[in-house]
């Protein structure tokens, strides 16, 4: 990007008058000379003669040596007087008009192609005049060059500095090159470098040089803060984005940054009811010019409180008063009186909400401190309220009235309610290859409904959130159409689309502590339609075949060191259109356990139904064959009471319901599930019932000034088979340990078995058929949005009868690292120290799981 613009900002050039020796002398001339001054007055005494010529020159330079009576001026160049004449409007033979030569004059000033503008009138024998300009040219720029730049190449500094080339000399696009120069030091850590044009060789050659002057690195070893009484220095490191050096940090100084955080802190305080606060900054450099301390000097002022919330609707006014007196005779029973502004008193009706419904809906309450940020939102809320109704054209205006004596505030809602709609057509455009029904499926917004523009948002996110469309912001768009005149009281809903590439072919692979190095091979179609057979062979070439119904299909390979899996899957969200979902998955699944290894292969299909937004009903139905190999002697009598190959099949019924706001790092909102699956209902070797449930709840504790939160995280989960242990085998039963509770080894909370070959106690565990788990977890962000730390309390046990002997506990701390570009899911480590435990508990240290494309 050019940071000079493509049309330069030229500073006026000023207009000087000149004597009447410089004129040209003239046979015909009279001694009557006229300045500019007196030239542009609007009474000026040559107002309306006829001018008989348009003399244009330039000073010529006279050195030491130029003999006497040398001239003083010499004609402009040729094409800067042609570019001259072009600019005047004023023309030999016309009458003099002073306004015409002040326009003239600015037009020569926009030029930017003279130093100086002189002119002057001289009025001749016959009565007309002659307009002589004296114009000094300005120099034009022949080069641009730096000097004193180790940093930066020339070539990277005078990328975007070329333009000036060719140009005159111009010192606010000098100025403007030299900042843009520190600015590119700043962000590399270089505070104190300065830019500077060398005016000598500027005016011998016209050559532009900038001699840069680097200075030191300066990285920031100290952030402090003074004057804050109401809040600690670590609350308000959140407001800034200055940070001392560290490991993971430069930590350098940044102009720019330094003035955005003295921004964000006065935003910090607002939003916690200091309105009148003030702050600056304060940087100390070291005496080598290396370091700094930043000090953040704060005047908080007092803390206001909402005194109270009045509502006017300006769109229901029946009369403006001078007097209070006036508008509340003139009021009927049903109206309101509110002063709107001096001497000025408005009669109003209350549209369709009260002002004690709108406190009721608002976040915000009298007496509360005024905090900017939860006002906005209350404000956001009223809107949303309105919108629910229909009222599509409702516009709100928030006027903030502060009490001079004491620090409160009071807030005034001004309303233009408009009239409420209902929704018309939904059209649907853009949708080249997606099924309208796909699109459809995702939209609260239907014809007959209220026109309600937090479902037209929740609508966009729905759609995003499928991935099938142009990620960037123009890509999902839904908009409201003016009201129909053949169907008042409607309005058109129309959705706009742009098609993008859903097919996806991934390498990479997962490392974790439970399940050791995995690769991962995947062709994924995100936008599968297993009805949309190709016409032709170039339909399928062209990708056009298979497409559109919004079906996930997808062929996986992950071989590992210890899970090998192979896969193949379809799913639909919406099925024929409708709120059912279905999906089907095919897989063949080996994995290395301590004491055998565990063959698996078979199909799962489910059936579901979406209840409103949030809740979800499936059935899931599977059909497995299991087999366990390579089994030790030392093995478990469990293990080989099944060792052959066995069939088994199930069908559940499960309610889930989910609320979170981020599937992989949720910050608040609950998910919930419910089971209960039946073994043996298709046919196998095994019957028995599982019951389980699982609960997990997000509550954002804190949030920074920059939006990143903290976040307490509270899980629950309940298993239970009421047919024991005789009836479930071991690959079926539950196990708690590495990710699932963490300081404990994977798979080794349980209760353990009997050796098969002694008859001794073992050391290997086998599952129990009671499970309770108990964790918390709080997650606070410690850079950017890139790492986050953890501390954690896991609990739980796993019997044979519900109960809660044999209880564990855990807690520790750890790290989630998110890089977007390499994988949505966080690296995940975790050290964990227990603190209740068993005497055949295998502990571990260290969990971790890192998932990375290749």
């Amino acid at each position: 990007m050019n940071p000079l613009g493509r049309h330069a900002r030229w500073p006026s050039v000023a207009v000087l008058a000149i004597t009447a020796g410089l004129l040209h002398a003239a046979p015909s001339a009279t001694a009557q000379v006229a300045s500019a001054e007196s030239l542009t007055q609007p009474q000026s005494p040559f107002q309306g003669r006829p001018i008989r010529r348009i003399i244009l020159r330039k000073p010529r330079p006279l050195g030491p040596g130029a003999p006497p009576g040398a001239p003083a001026f010499e004609p402009l160049d040729p094409a800067l007087e042609q570019l001259t004449r072009n600019q005047l409007r004023l023309l030999p033979g016309a009458a003099f008009d002073a306004e015409a030569l002040r326009a003239d004059l600015s037009r020569l000033n926009r030029l930017a192609r003279f130093r100086t503008i002189d002119i002057a009138g001289e009025t001749l024998a016959d009565g007309s005049m002659d307009l002589v300009y004296t114009l000094t040219p300005q120099p034009i720029i022949t080069a641009v060059q730096t000097v004193g730049n180790r940093r930066f190449s020339d070539q990277e500094i005078l990328a975007d500095l070329d333009v000036l080339v060719g140009t005159p000399v111009d010192r606010f696009q000098l100025d403007r090159a030299g900042r843009f120069i520190e600015d590119k030091y700043r962000a590399s850590g270089y505070y104190l470098a300065s830019v500077e044009v060398d005016e000598r060789e500027l005016e011998s050659t016209g050559a532009v040089i900038l001699r840069i002057r680097e200075g030191e690195k300066i990285r920031v070893t100290d952030v402090r803060f003074e004057g804050n009484q109401s809040f600690s220095a670590d609350e308000l490191r959140g407001a800034v984005r200055t940070r001392s050096a560290w490991l993971l940090g430069k930590g350098l100084l940044d102009d720019d940054r330094l003035e955005s955080d003295v921004a964000g802190l006065i935003d910090y305080y607002r939003d916690r009811g200091h309105l009148s606060v003030r702050a600056d900054r304060v940087v100390r450099p070291s005496r080598d010019g290396r370091e700094a301390s930043v000090t953040f000097v704060i005047d908080e002022g007092p803390v206001f409180l909402l005194r109270r919330v009045d509502v006017f609707y300006e769109d229901l006014v029946s009369g403006t008063f001078p007097s209070e007196r006036d508008a509340r005779a003139a009021a009927k029973p049903d109206e309101h009186v509110l002063a709107i502004g001096p001497e000025e008193y408005a009669v109003y009706r209350m549209g369709r909400y009260a002002p004690e419904q709108l406190a009721g809906i608002m976040g915000v309450k009298a007496g509360d401190v005024y905090s900017v940020n939860r006002v906005d939102q209350s404000v956001d809320l009223v809107k949303d309220a309105f919108a629910a109704l229909g009222y599509a054209d409702m516009r709100l205006e928030r006027r903030e009235r502060r009490d001079p004596a004491t620090p409160d505030v009071d807030v005034l809602l001004i309303i233009r309610q408009g009239r409420a709609f209902k929704t018309g057509l939904v059209e649907v455009r853009g949708n080249e290859i997606t099924r309208d029904g796909v699109i459809r499926g995702e939209l609260e917004i239907r014809p007959e409904r209220p026109v309600d523009a937090g479902a037209i948002r929740r609508g966009e996110k729905a759609l995003r959130d499928l991935r099938l469309f142009d990620p960037r912001p123009d890509g999902v768009k839904i908009t409201v159409q003016p009201e129909r005149p053949d169907d008042p009281g409607y309005r058109d809903v129309l959705v706009e689309v742009k098609e993008t590439n859903t097919g996806e072919f991934a390498i990479g692979g997962a490392l974790g502590s439970d399940s050791g190095v995995t690769g991962r091979i995947a062709l994924t179609q995100r936008n599968f339609d297993i009805a949309d057979t190709p016409d032709s062979f170039s339909d399928f070439l062209s990708g056009r075949a298979f497409r559109g119904a919004g079906q996930t299909f997808s062929i996986e390979a992950l071989p590992g060191s210890e899970i090998q899996t192979y896969s193949l899957s379809l799913a639909d969200p919406t099925l024929l259109d409708t709120d059912y979902s279905g999906s089907g998955t095919a897989f063949y699944r080996d994995r290395t356990f301590r004491r055998y290894d565990e063959q698996r292969y078979g199909a799962r299909l489910t059936l579901g139904r979406r209840l409103g937004r949030r809740w979800t009903l499936s059935v899931p139905i599977r059909v497995e064959s299991i087999d366990l190999t390579n089994v030790d002697a030392d093995a478990p009598t469990d293990v080989f009471a099944v060792a052959d190959r066995n069939a088994i099949s199930s069908i559940a019924l499960s309610l889930s319901r989910a609320s979170v706001d981020d599937r992989i790092m949720p910050t608040t909102g609950t998910s919930v599930r419910l089971t209960a699956e039946q073994a043996g209902a298709l046919g196998g070797e095994f019957e028995f019932t599982t019951l389980s449930s699982e609960a997990n709840l997000f509550v954002p504790v804190s949030e920074d000034f920059l939006g990143r939160r903290t976040v307490l995280s509270l899980s629950n989960r309940i298993a239970w088979s009421p047919q024991g242990r005789d009836e479930v085998p071991i690959y079926e039963r539950f196990y708690l340990g590495g990710s699932s509770m963490r300081g404990f080894a994977f798979r080794s909370v349980a209760p353990i078995g009997t050796r098969n070959d002694t008859g001794a106690a073992s050391d290997t565990t086998v599952g129990g058929t009671w499970l309770f788990y108990l964790g918390a977890e709080l997650r606070r962000p410690l850079y950017s949005d890139l790492l986050h730390g953890v501390i954690f309390l896991d609990t739980g046990t796993v019997l044979f009868d519900p109960g809660f002997e044999d209880y564990r506990a855990s807690a520790g701390f750890g790290f989630r690292i998110r890089v977007p570009a390499l994988s949505p899911v966080p690296i995940a480590l975790d050290f964990g120290f227990p603190l209740l435990s068993e005497d055949t508990d295998r502990r571990r240290l260290f969990t971790f799981s890192i998932d990375l494309p290749f």
